[in-house]
């Protein structure tokens, strides 16, 4: 048995995978005021950190919603202010952190803080940080900052009391920036699946079934309609001087869409409109031949080949094209004389 042929109309030319369509980009400012007071405050709350208000990254899982932390000595993180921030190990400490919204799901992280200095302008603190949060069998928050796997702690190396008198200080406030993309995941993975968060996309070529394309026969078709006369309306008589006078037999529509001079002669009413026939008295037959057959062919080599042919003295005396375009030219003039 023989195998069967496979006959496609298209065939895949390019396949493109793509990890970073689904990435969303968020920024986040936050100040704290009366920063001096703060540790103070802090006590009679109860705890060793302030937090921002919650703020949303990817607004398609509910997940995505993130916190900041600011511990002034870079104690506990735990702010005691919503359960859903607060599922991390009791013992984390740090000056400055993100906190993710507790999820069992995966997702993928690329942050970077910033404070604000003196001059108003954000600069960097730490380096960029991009890390692959695994999916779990319950939920928990994801934390990070600058801090929080070193011994000391502190804002560039800074202690709290050294922060208050620098340039990261003005009028007794703190201005932080968290710079965040996250590429959630919207599966989770279990033993009989596996994700797959690459977005594939393919470009097909098509292939026609091949047809040859003959050489183009316009220029000589329309030629031949002058040549042998088939389906003129209209003739154009060449009487001049001594010269054996020349009929040509052409056609209306042609002659009027390639010659504004040959449209104002057939629409006027005038003798010549009546009788289907236009007379040219102050130029040759040779000239007015080779006019018509520029007119008929868009070439000029017609126009050198006519004048050739019909022994035309103007054309023979001359090296190129200047007679000839000359001879064209006084047929026109003649007819809209």
């Amino acid at each position: 048995e023989q195998k069967p042929k496979r006959t496609p109309s298209s065939t895949l030319a390019k396949s493109t995978v793509s990890y970073a369509s689904d990435v969303v980009k968020r920024e986040f400012i936050w100040e704290v005021q009366g920063l001096s007071w703060l540790e103070q405050q802090l006590t009679q709350e109860g705890r060793e950190c302030t937090n921002s208000e919650l703020f949303e990254v990817d607004r398609t899982d509910e997940c995505s919603t993130y916190m900041l932390a600011f511990s002034p000595r870079g104690g506990s993180l735990q702010h005691e202010m919503d359960d859903q921030f607060e599922m991390f190990v009791d013992d984390l400490c740090g000056t400055l952190a993100l906190i993710r919204c507790a999820d069992n799901y995966g997702t993928n992280l690329c942050y970077r803080f910033f404070v604000r200095d003196a001059s108003g302008e954000f600069q960097p603190l730490g380096d960029t940080t991009r890390v692959a949060v695994p999916a779990r069998g319950e939920s928990f928050c994801f934390v990070g900052g600058p801090d929080l796997e070193t011994e000391s702690k502190g804002l560039f190396g800074l202690s709290f009391d050294a922060l208050l008198g620098s340039e990261w200080v003005t009028d007794d406030a703190i201005c932080f920036k968290v710079c965040i993309e996250e590429a959630v995941m919207m599966q989770h993975p279990d033993s009989s699946s596996q994700i797959r968060v690459g977005k594939t996309d393919v470009v097909y070529e098509h292939k026609p079934p091949s047809v040859e394309v003959p050489p183009s026969t316009l220029q000589a078709d329309l030629l031949s309609l002058l040549i042998e006369g088939r389906h003129s309306d209209v003739s154009i008589e060449a009487v001049y001087g001594e010269a054996a006078p020349a009929t040509f037999s052409a056609h209306t529509n042609i002659l009027s869409q390639r010659s504004d001079v040959f449209a104002a002669a057939f629409s006027h009413e005038m003798r010549e409109s009546a009788t289907r026939t236009l007379t040219v008295t102050d130029v040759p037959p040779p000239a007015l031949k080779a006019l018509l057959h520029f007119l008929y062919t868009d070439d000029f080599d017609e126009v050198q080949k006519v004048l050739r042919e019909e022994g035309s003295s103007e054309a023979s005396s001359s090296s190129g094209g200047a007679s000839s375009s000359g001879a064209s030219g006084a047929a026109e003039q003649s007819i809209a004389q």
